[in-house]
């Protein structure tokens, strides 16, 4: 934190708050070298934003529901209502942590009101296959082609879609799996088309993180990154890894795959994933599911 200096401000107005803003950051504790710089992040443009403002470097007066709200709504206003939601709930925590007079309670109400997750269609999850092989550079295609096989194909968690390389895909049973380590440590069967493109992927960059990018771990702008030269048609839906999740889960059920061993391969902490995609599950022929029902 003390070596931090933001990429995004000018030296200028980066250096009126530089030592207020490090002073803060120490006193909310991050606790690893990734919060450490996004808790530098967020600090450095808002307290910018608070100076232009006219406001003194003074906690009691910077870190307050009003300034903070303020800061969301004027100075955040570019910012995606995910982002905005992430960056006010950080600042609120900052706040709480760093102030002993200002009024944090009660809370604000959620920017986002709905939180259910939606999976694609099979018409959508068609036309981004498409979308990811018509891209113009062989970069391109690679990122595009191999993050909807990464998500279409495997179901990863977004935090292990990063990291995952060639090394990690293996043969078992006859069929190209992907072997995922860390907290959920499983083997993924990956199906076609997807297994068609990592195979691909492994023959042509043996050894490479499969996206073909390598993201840093605290960089909360990884996607936007690897897709910022993809070219998305204005028909194509929007991308969101947890969309890609959902879909692999219910096409999967959909197939009659076991749910418990559903649940093991995709390395579910809780069942909440399921609550997403029984909304959007097709019903079936009561006949049919009365007799597998009672079938033995």
């Amino acid at each position: 934190m003390a070596g931090y200096i933001p990429e995004a401000l000018r030296p200028e107005d980066w250096a009126p708050v530089a030592e207020f803003a490090r002073a803060v950051a120490v006193d909310v504790h991050p606790v690893d070298d990734r919060r450490a710089v996004e808790a530098m992040r967020t600090l450095s443009q808002f307290l910018v934003w608070t100076h232009r403002e006219g406001l003194p470097l003074d906690r009691e007066q910077v870190f307050t529901p009003d300034v903070v709200s303020r800061y969301i709504q004027v100075g955040c206003a570019h910012l995606s209502e995910p982002s905005r939601a992430t960056r006010r709930s950080d600042l609120r925590r900052f706040g709480a942590a760093v102030t002993t007079k200002a009024p944090w309670e009660p809370p604000e109400e959620r920017l986002r009101a709905n939180q259910r997750i939606a999976p694609y269609t099979a018409e959508e999850v068609t036309r981004l296959l498409e979308v990811a092989g018509q891209q113009r550079t062989p970069v391109q295609r690679r990122r595009l082609q191999s993050f909807l096989a990464l998500g279409l194909g495997a179901g990863l968690y977004p935090r292990e879609t990063w990291r995952v390389s060639t090394h990690d895909l293996v043969e078992r049973h006859g069929f190209l799996c992907l072997a995922v380590s860390g907290q959920h440590a499983r083997v993924i069967p990956i199906g076609p088309p997807h297994d068609g493109t990592l195979r691909g992927i492994r023959e042509d960059d043996p050894g490479s993180l499969i996206l073909g990018y390598a993201a840093a771990d605290w960089d909360r702008s990884r996607l936007s990154k690897l897709l910022q030269n993809i070219e998305l048609p204005s028909d194509a839906p929007r991308l969101r890894l947890s969309r890609l999740r959902v879909t692999w889960v219910k096409d999967h059920l959909e197939h009659g795959v076991h749910l418990g061993e559903l649940a093991r391969i995709a390395g579910v902490a809780s069942w909440k994933i399921f609550g997403h995609v029984m909304p959007f599950m097709a019903p079936q022929p009561e006949h049919e599911v009365f007799a597998s029902m009672v079938r033995r």
